[in-house]
């Protein structure tokens, strides 16, 4: 078949007329030929993205929902309200559970929001299957984690539906699953936090009676851990010392963060620009364009610069401990990746298995170093403004821990100190680390309540807001650590 192809191919190119029709086709016919196509690719995705939208906002009619603006949707409220966001959508969504969005300028631009704990299974269990991740091509943030993150476990897709049928997703989880033990991890974890805890407490002392910025302290607490309990060297941020890795781990994640918030619209109308400017696909996001601004863009150029200094030191750290002969006796997670063995049952100290063990740390990194600084810093925000409770705390501190001074995980149990963790679990209730997160079906589907969802629909499901319906807890706004004992 290819062989017929190119013969016909070549008696075409022969063939006089068809050579006189490529002659005349001159310079300025070629860019009006040029321009003609990028507009009928600009106009195409125009007609893309209110097609989806309607299509969508028919199928879920019945579900109540935010319009806003006729031409930019919820953009100028979400603007409005970036800093109370969380609040904003649900004073927006109350009494319901499930609601619907119209964003401006994106394809299927009616996102789902859910506390509909129904709907919630169904997503994360029952359908986790078809439910998968944005990929780079699909979404702005998705795109963005990709360069920050890379190819690890929070940036590839699962399910079937993936373009990988989720091969890369599961078998990065059953390497971390298998390393993430708490016989591998229990010790050193808690050896780890209570040395750098003492630290806390004397920087605390020594500071007496004046303010000091808390959240400040808990993120320098937990990059130090971090590193620590990642790469086996010490970090001492808490102290003041100066860390680079910390340094531009936290300015890749404020450039994040900055480029989202206030470059959203350009970002948006720069895809739909045609090709070569946006992608050429109708639907598709972070075209060369987006590339190009993001470099032109200081927050940009600082992510850039931070990632990239990122990925090239924890490359020389896991290449150091590759070489190092003591490698056998180490107890941090990179060494417990390296001592073990892939799917081959060939060592992961190899040059091969650089990449995705560098892409692995900087996912964990990400996921646990901020997720237990935040859930800190909430919880000394509730001791604070909650007098009666501290104290109830600190009697069943003395009761429980005095002259103690190696403290076990078995040691703050909740049988043992159920006022402890009562005032956690209430932390995480009202201030939970991942307040939404959002998934994106991979084939049509079908709710719970029979509504039919099109591939392509996106869900955001709301822990910030599950915490706080009446529906679900009695007085949802108040502080009761008695409510989990």
């Amino acid at each position: 078949v290819h062989g017929g192809k190119k013969m016909i191919l070549s008696k075409l190119w022969e063939s006089v007329s068809f050579k006189e029709i490529v002659k005349s086709l001159n310079v300025r016919n070629s860019i009006s030929i040029l321009i003609s196509l990028g507009f009928l690719n600009f106009l195409a995705k125009i007609l893309y993205n209110i097609w989806t939208r309607k299509k969508q906002a028919k199928m879920f009619k019945h579900f109540p929902g935010y319009r806003g603006h006729w031409l930019f949707g919820v953009g100028p409220d979400f603007a409005k309200n970036i800093y109370r966001m969380h609040d904003w959508r649900i004073e927006t969504m109350t009494p319901h559970k499930t609601f619907f969005f119209r964003l401006p300028l994106v394809p299927n631009g009616c996102y789902i929001h859910t506390i509909d704990s129904a709907l919630v299974k169904h997503v994360l269990k029952d359908k986790f299957d078809i439910w998968t991740k944005h990929t780079a091509d699909l979404e702005l943030s998705s795109g963005l984690f990709k360069v920050w993150l890379g190819d690890g476990i929070f940036t590839q897709p699962h399910g079937s539906t993936s373009p990988d049928k989720g091969a890369a997703w599961t078998y990065a989880r059953k390497i971390a699953s298998g390393i993430f033990t708490k016989v591998n991890l229990g010790d050193t974890m808690r050896k780890t936090f209570a040395e750098h805890a003492k630290i806390f407490v004397e920087i605390l002392e020594k500071n007496g009676e004046k303010e000091i910025d808390i959240q400040q302290k808990f993120f320098a607490y937990t990059m130090d851990t971090t590193i620590t309990l990642f790469f086996g060297r010490e970090s001492h941020t808490l102290s003041g010392t100066f860390d680079p890795i910390a340094y531009h781990f936290d300015r890749s994640h404020r450039g994040f963060v900055k480029l989202l918030r206030k470059n959203y619209v350009i970002f948006a109308l720069a895809d739909l620009l045609p090709w070569p400017f946006g992608p050429l696909r109708p639907g598709r996001s972070t075209g060369h364009l987006s590339t190009i601004i993001r470099y032109l863009l200081k927050d940009g150029r600082d992510f850039n610069k931070s990632t990239s200094f990122i990925s090239k030191s924890i490359d020389s750290l896991i290449e150091e401990k590759m070489k190092d002969p003591n490698l056998k006796n180490q107890r941090d997670l990179v060494a417990l990746f390296l001592n073990s063995t892939d799917e081959n049952g060939e060592t992961y100290a190899q040059k091969k298995h650089l990449k995705f063990l560098r892409d692995t740390a900087v996912s964990f990194m990400f996921a646990g170093r901020d997720t237990t600084a935040g859930t800190l810093s909430w919880l000394f925000y509730i001791l604070s403004t909650h007098p009666e409770i501290q104290e109830k705390l600190c009697e069943e501190i003395d009761r429980v821990l005095k002259g103690k001074d190696d403290i076990s995980a078995e040691d703050v149990t909740p049988t043992s100190m159920p006022y402890l963790n009562g005032i956690v679990y209430e932390t995480l209730r009202l201030y939970p680390p991942v307040p939404e997160d959002g998934k994106i079906a991979g084939a049509d589907d079908t709710f719970p309540d029979g509504t039919k969802v099109p591939k392509g629909t996106t869900l955001f499901f709301f822990p910030y807001g599950m915490g706080r319906d009446p529906d679900r807890y009695d007085e949802p706004l108040k502080v009761k650590p008695e409510r989990w004992i």
